[in-house]
């Protein structure tokens, strides 16, 4: 019977994870990142579906031959979960595999609604740890230094500067955070980030931080306000980060969709390469 696990069980679906690549499982699986985990048998667990509140979306994993999620598994969607998702004001139920066998499953979830489906890809930064600097650090570097000419500097994010909200629009950054944070003293705790704050206009600019957070690896969010996009920002931001990932050596993490070139092109930029990708599938909630 499929059943709910308690954060304090989460522990349980190590066994399962050891096949997951993706950070976003084992950040909510560590309980660093906030989730629910529904498995397909709580007294021998071959599979598990991960509520990801992060990303707004499921991941499954494990036996994608699980007998009780291919029996029970629609059904409980339809019934538990669809429910939830609508009164989060939702419009289609997203969930990512790795292994393409899950597909019959998702098929009997979406039942007569149109399934759809799309690739995400995964960088990383492979570096031998300590040999190099980030590529075109020297160019951020000169970046930072015109930027600081005109009234705009490179910020690491902190305690005083979320909580004192000296910003004109402090909520951008308390809303990024708690978006993937259940608190903003976990992700004060777990993770860190940088921004480009304007004083003069007394604004944030662009921010990068720690999304999801799975042992020494930080998954990059990054979000520039939308009057100074195009310009060049977010680079300076993603480029800080990662290098502070390359100098205490954290493992930068970079998920994004191939369709979305100018992130491609930042992540490449920043110094990191294709590692890995999956498949997402989503159907519309039953009407």
């Amino acid at each position: 019977m499929i059943t709910e696990l308690q954060r304090q069980d989460f522990d349980k679906v190590q066994h399962i994870i050891n096949t997951c690549s993706t950070l976003e499982v084992r950040a909510v699986v560590s309980g660093y990142n906030p989730g629910r985990i529904y498995v397909d048998d709580i007294s021998d667990i071959k599979a598990a579906l991960v509520w990801i509140q992060g990303q707004s979306g499921f991941q499954l994993i494990g036996d994608p031959q699980s007998e009780p999620f291919a029996k029970e598994l629609p059904a409980f969607m339809t019934t538990h979960i669809e429910p939830e998702l609508a009164e989060l004001t939702l419009d289609s139920v997203e969930i990512g595999v790795q292994d393409e066998r899950w597909e019959e499953v998702l098929r009997n979830m979406a039942d007569k609604r149109e399934l759809s489906s799309d690739n995400q890809q995964v960088y990383r930064f492979h570096s031998p740890q300590g040999t190099e600097r980030v590529a075109g650090n020297e160019e951020t570097d000169a970046n930072v230094q015109h930027l600081e000419q005109n009234a705009v500097q490179l910020v690491r994010v902190d305690s005083a500067l979320i909580h004192h909200r000296k910003f004109g629009n402090s909520t951008f950054l308390e809303n990024k955070i708690t978006y993937f944070w259940s608190t903003i003293d976990d992700f004060l705790k777990h993770g860190f980030g940088y921004m480009l704050v304007h004083e003069r206009n007394n604004e944030i600019m662009s921010i990068c931080l720690s999304g999801f957070v799975a042992g020494q690896t930080h998954a990059i969010d990054i979000e520039t306000v939308e009057v100074y996009r195009n310009r060049g920002y977010a680079a300076v931001v993603a480029k800080a980060f990662v290098e502070e990932c390359k100098r205490v050596g954290l493992q930068p993490y970079w998920d994004c969709s191939p369709d979305n070139t100018g992130s491609v092109r930042l992540a490449e930029r920043v110094g990191m390469v294709f590692d890995f990708d999956y498949s997402v599938y989503w159907y519309p909630l039953s009407s």
